[in-house]
């Protein structure tokens, strides 16, 4: 079935230096599940809460059970979340619209119609950091895009309307200029984030409250993802290509690792380079799997053999940075006492139910 596309059309228009820094705005951002700002959000954490319980966070915890509310009175016109993203912005949105809990309370609250997104560029440094997040100052470096959301259950894709060529050199003369101006601040770091503004809403059959359940960035196009009720049943190599698939509740082939586009997301585009995926073992309950990536030349030589962890339920692997806090190269899975472990090199046994809480956690 051919996938039909929410095509933003737009035109990127870049500020001169002088308007953009008329522009400028000082905002926290918390870290944890993603790097947001939020205009109010129902029910604020208490002191002993970290996030509370309709947080932005909810937007990345990759779960459809939750989602951000906004805390407006009225239907949230005007509410919007700030969301960082480091390095180059992904080629689509996926929107998950409403709150997907059910179609009860989908239909019992207000969904978002109308969107206005806006592009802006950060800047931080080490000396700005705190517990929970950071402090940083804010310029909307493109003209904001309105798009329109369906009133329905499951994801929404949109591609990515901010030309990447234009944006990429407008943050790093900003960059330099930011920095000259900050010489007191060591370590600045520059970072790009999209505001989502709520327009206007597809009314509630009960309560005034608008919300969503889910956004998140991707090189991957709709027809990857998994759709609502859908859930992988397996997973292979395919020879020919040696990217690594999963196969679905669906019957559908869904790709899950791209050598071609990862090695050139790597820089490993020598001649004679190559780099390889095999997959090794898959867990039992088929939501994880150990793949092995092979790093080489082909004209001999060491090859780089890697041993990664992924999570086939999110589509992507676990974070470098959190298999080394746990000190565990993924050898495979075995079931102890009815609790699912990843059996380590290191003679470890890590269960997956808490690497799951960490990935959620965003902080890797």
């Amino acid at each position: 079935m051919k996938t039909t596309y929410l095509i933003l059309m737009f035109s990127l228009l870049l500020f001169p230096a002088h308007t953009l820094f008329a522009q400028w705005e000082t905002v926290f951002f918390t870290e944890a599940g993603g790097v947001y700002a939020a205009s109010s959000e129902l029910e604020k954490p208490t002191e002993f809460m970290e996030v509370g319980e309709y947080s932005p966070m909810n937007l990345f915890d990759d779960s459809l059970e939750t989602s951000w509310v906004e805390g407006e009175a009225g239907p949230g016109t005007g509410s919007y979340v700030l969301i960082g993203q480091r390095g180059e912005l992904k080629k689509y949105i996926m929107i998950n619209n409403g709150y997907q809990k059910s179609e009860s309370l989908f239909l019992k609250n207000n969904r978002v119609k109308d969107f206005k997104l806006s592009l802006y560029s950060g800047f931080t440094s080490d000396m700005r950091a705190g517990q929970i997040g950071f402090e940083a100052d804010i310029l909307q470096i493109a003209e904001p895009v309105n798009f329109t959301l369906k009133d329905e259950m499951g994801v929404q894709p949109f591609e990515m309307p901010f030309e990447t060529a234009g944006v990429e050199a407008l943050r790093d003369s900003e960059l330099i200029r930011y920095t000259g101006a900050h010489p007191e601040e060591p370590g600045i770091q520059e970072f790009l984030i999209l505001k989502f503004e709520i327009a206007s809403v597809y009314e509630g059959s009960l309560w005034d409250d608008t919300c969503i359940a889910g956004i998140s960035f991707s090189n991957r196009s709709q027809e990857n993802c998994l759709l609502p009720n859908e859930h992988i049943t397996g997973a292979f190599t395919e020879v020919e290509s040696e990217n690594v698939f999963v196969q679905t509740s669906q019957g559908r082939k869904l790709l899950l690792v791209d050598a071609k586009a990862l090695a050139k997301e790597k820089g490993y585009t020598a001649e004679g380079e190559f780099l390889t995926f095999t997959l090794f073992d898959v867990s039992p309950d088929n939501l994880w799997a150990v793949i092995i990536e092979d790093h080489g030349f082909t004209s001999g030589g060491h090859i780089e053999e890697t041993s990664q962890l992924w999570s086939l339920a999110r589509m992507k692997e676990v974070p470098p940075a959190l298999m080394e806090a746990y000190k565990a190269t993924p050898l495979g899975f075995k079931i102890r006492s009815g609790t699912l472990y990843l059996e380590t090199y290191e003679d470890k046994f890590v269960r997956l139910e808490d690497l799951d809480v960490d990935m959620m956690s965003g902080r890797w």
